[in-house]
């Protein structure tokens, strides 16, 4: 083990200490967080002073720099304490790695000054950008935004069009969030505090040095590239779905902690058993979801490590191995709703009052566990895929 290597479980089990340390204070702004659908100042300041938002940027700019495996333990750390900040923390640092495919300038003005710069980023192409002098006009709505309200940049993607609105290409758009108009969009029934709203643009200028190709934004040229360090050499789409993956499994786990730490306490209605563990029935179904939680994690586990060790020996990804990591991620969130839906039933029907953390962790994992990375249907189609050479039904692994 080089001493690189060292150092940074080192740094990863620091930084798993750091969100203990500071959990109650995410913990006790989740309910203004679900109430006001965006993180509490509190929670965005104790990411900002733990450094939360730096993990997946660069130490030329003062980052931690750290991989994928150690931004997965952060974010099921982080969401025992409140999913949403999970779920933000997560995007921040996906999206900073994104940020990485720019040219130096953009990276220099979004990290030169502020190595703490937070990132947000939206996938789906719902924009259109014109080339003018400098760079281009960007037009567009782009939904999902999650975390946009705390974020300083942003990453659009966008249709290029000629001036006769014919298509070009597809373009990746570094913008100030100071640029952009937000749009309250965000009413949904769980990860209500990620604020993930609209992002509004109006033929804003967006100056050449901060596009790319979306070729480039979703290209893998870099995980070869022995000039970089890991984590610049590192899949980004692919470990971004194995974080927003690592957000749903430490939310089967808090979940799963919670059931356990009341069960004593509670009996089995409607049953004579005062006590949850005297009955066999509720031991066995619990061991069965443990398990099926424990499955979970070890799927994104893996993803993480062979993400990780690619980006360390500077060797590229198989496409077949990347599917299955499209396949890991889908198969970990599916068995996490199992799971979320039996701890339900083993804590009975309390775990549907409003004061009880367990239906928002139920409410927050399920909505997690939908967004289009997870897919767990096109996470098994794509694996299943590789077994026969089919072609790819995503854009981009």
């Amino acid at each position: 083990m080089t001493n690189a290597r060292t150092d940074l479980l080192e740094l990863r089990a620091e930084l798993v200490s750091t969100v203990h340390k500071f959990g109650p204070v995410l913990a006790e702004g989740v309910a203004e967080g679900e109430r006001e659908r965006k993180l509490p100042d509190a929670t965005v300041r104790t990411i900002d002073d733990a450094r939360l938002s730096s993990l997946w940027t660069a130490s030329a700019y003062g980052g931690l720099e750290t991989d994928v495996r150690t931004m997965g333990e952060v974010a099921k750390a982080l969401s025992h304490y409140c999913p949403s900040t999970s779920w933000v923390v997560n995007n921040i640092n996906g999206s900073n790695l994104l940020a990485a495919k720019f040219p130096q300038a953009a990276r220099d003005e979004v990290f030169g000054a502020d190595p703490g710069a937070k990132l947000a980023s939206v996938f789906a192409a719902t924009g259109t950008a014109v080339r003018t002098e400098g760079g281009y006009l960007l037009t567009g709505s782009w939904p999902y935004a999650s975390g946009i309200l705390h974020d300083d940049w942003t990453i659009l993607v966008a249709r290029e069009t000629d001036r006769d609105g014919e298509p070009v290409g597809g373009l990746s758009l570094l913008v100030p969030t100071a640029d952009v108009t937000i749009e309250d969009t965000w009413h949904t029934v769980g990860m209500r505090a990620t604020g993930s709203h609209t992002v509004v643009l109006r033929e804003a200028f967006v100056p050449g040095h901060r596009v790319i190709s979306g070729e480039r934004q979703r290209g893998r040229e870099n995980t070869t590239d022995v000039t970089l360090p890991p984590l610049l050499r590192t899949a980004a789409i692919a470990a971004m779905a194995v974080v927003c993956a690592s957000v749903v499994v430490g939310i089967g786990q808090a979940a799963r902690a919670f059931v356990v730490d009341k069960a004593p306490g509670r009996g089995v209605a409607p049953s004579r058993y005062t006590s949850q563990p005297d009955s066999q029935t509720f031991v066995s179904a619990l061991g069965r979801t443990a398990l099926t939680i424990d499955a979970a994690e070890l799927h994104v586990n893996r993803a993480a490590d062979v993400l990780d060790e690619a980006a360390r020996a500077a060797t590229g990804i198989p496409e077949s191995e990347l599917r299955r990591i499209r396949g890991d991620v889908g198969q970990a969130v599916n068995l996490v709703t199992l799971a979320l839906d039996e701890l339900m039933w083993a804590h009975g029907a309390a775990a549907f009052a409003e004061s009880n953390p367990l239906q928002q962790y139920w409410r927050d994992g399920n909505t997690a566990a939908r967004h289009a990375l997870l897919n767990p249907r096109i996470g098994q189609e794509l694996y299943g895929g590789s077994f026969f050479g089919l072609d790819l039904v995503v854009p981009s692994l």
